[in-house]
């Protein structure tokens, strides 16, 4: 037990020694000599405290995101996920770059960068980097991180890693899936306000460019810079912060959706109007048509609802799939009444026939028109071919005919649903398919 105990210490001992880096002899090389002529290589001064800020004032802090591609988009978590290489540039004066080194590399120009050793990081400065609404950060991995550190004949230092990024994206879905989101990524400083740190968007930054090896999305998406609004953030008491960034802007493709859902939608309503020109008394066929298309547009509506992302209220598509119901619903309810009104007895007054007048009869309709067929000793007094048009109906009113107030009210619902349908459509996509005709910048800044 001693000897295991002795171990222990030991081991701790010893990394306790490397977690400083000033007992590591290898960071002696980093520390500049006296006589700054027998300097050969890149060296901090020995007074050099990486907890200070390399400028008391006015210290510019270039943020450049090369982004590769878009991973993914969550509707239903309201993130998205892109890979990019995170590049952090600012400019350390108390570094010291000897003149035989720059000319060894041949460097001539200001802004030419030369690479280093990536451990020279440990023993620098480095800015407090805040990524506003930033869900996960993974440094791409190998054998070792994917990072790299340069730095220019002006001193400037830039820092690279090969990242995969997550963000929240406050996305709203009501005009789904004719929706266009707007995703602002702001990078600034956790605990320095504006007069301390600023942060700008170099140049360096390519932006997004989609390949054809790039993954399918349910967007197109588009990056623009920040606007001067969105790069100074007010938190009061603690000051103005400065942020770079860019703004992603999301264009849902509609394309899926459309043939999926809106198009079989819509033909079934349409095809309900079939049921208008089937005759009243064809009871079974009418009724299934109408209680089919019924059922199989509540299907739909059911599984749209449970892949739809959370709203506040409808969705657009939502909104559609149950207008489809309540046309095909008025048309059932239209057959409904039909079958009412023809099932009231007549309440006209008619004289009762004695028992000896009373004779054996029915009642045929033929043309829209009501025919007594009267039978004696069971044998009809006529035959039904033979029948010709009254020349007073039945019933003694024209307007009451056999089905034809019904035939009537069909051949008004045969016009009256195509022109509201096509009302509701002229409407409704105005309403939520605006983006679809202006352009992407002019929905997103309405």
């Amino acid at each position: 037990m001693r000897n295991l105990a002795s171990i222990f210490f030991f081991i701790l001992g010893q990394g306790v020694l490397s977690a400083v880096p000033w007992y590591d002899s290898s960071h002696e090389d980093l520390i500049c000599k006296a006589d700054r002529s027998l300097n050969t290589h890149i060296c901090i001064p020995r007074e050099y405290n990486k907890f200070d800020l390399p400028y008391p004032t006015s210290n510019v802090i270039d943020i450049g995101i090369d982004i590769t591609d878009v991973l993914r988009i969550n509707d239903k978590e309201y993130s998205v996920e892109f890979s990019c290489y995170f590049n952090v540039m600012w400019k350390e004066p108390r570094l010291h770059i000897p003149d035989s080194l720059l000319e060894e590399l041949n460097m001539t120009e200001s802004n030419s960068m030369f690479p280093v050793n990536l451990e020279l990081i440990s023993q620098l400065w480095l800015p407090n980097v805040y990524i506003y609404n930033l869900k996960t950060f993974k440094v791409v991995e190998v054998l070792s991180k994917h990072a790299g550190l340069w730095i220019t004949k002006e001193k400037e230092i830039m820092y690279s890693q090969a990242t995969h990024i997550n963000f929240i994206c406050p996305m709203r879905f009501d005009n789904f899936p004719l929706d266009a989101q707007s995703c602002k990524f702001q990078v600034g400083s956790y605990s320095y306000e504006l007069s301390k740190m600023t942060f700008k968007q170099t140049d360096k930054v390519q932006g997004y460019v989609k390949t054809s090896n790039s993954v399918v999305l349910d967007y197109a998406v588009y990056i623009k810079g920040l606007t001067p609004e969105d790069m100074i953030l007010d938190y009061g008491p603690l000051g103005n912060f400065s942020v770079a960034g860019f703004e992603m802007a999301l264009k849902r493709h509609v394309s899926h959706y459309l043939i999926t859902y809106y198009l079989p939608s819509g033909l079934f309503v349409v095809v309900s109007w079939i049921s208008f020109v089937v005759p009243p008394e064809v009871i079974p066929g009418r009724m299934a048509l109408l209680i089919t298309l019924f059922l199989v547009l509540v299907n739909i509506f059911n599984t749209v609802t449970s892949n739809t992302p959370k709203a506040e209220g409808l969705t657009a598509i939502e909104a559609w799939m149950l207008s489809c119901i309540l046309f095909v619903f008025g048309a059932l309810v239209e057959y409904a009444v039909i079958l009412f009104q023809s099932q009231k007895p007549n309440t006209g007054q008619q004289s009762r026939p004695s028992r000896t007048q009373q004779r054996v009869s029915r009642i045929i309709c033929k043309d829209s028109f009501k025919y007594e067929i009267a039978a004696e000793n069971g044998t009809p007094r006529r035959n039904l071919l033979e029948l010709e048009e009254p020349k007073t109906p039945l019933c003694g009113d024209k307007s009451l005919l056999c089905g034809e107030r019904y035939i009537n009210a069909d051949r008004f619902f045969l016009v009256a649903m195509p022109i509201l349908f096509l009302l509701f459509n002229m409407v409704y996509w105005v309403a939520y398919g605006s983006h679809l005709i202006f352009d992407i910048d002019d929905v997103l800044d309405s």
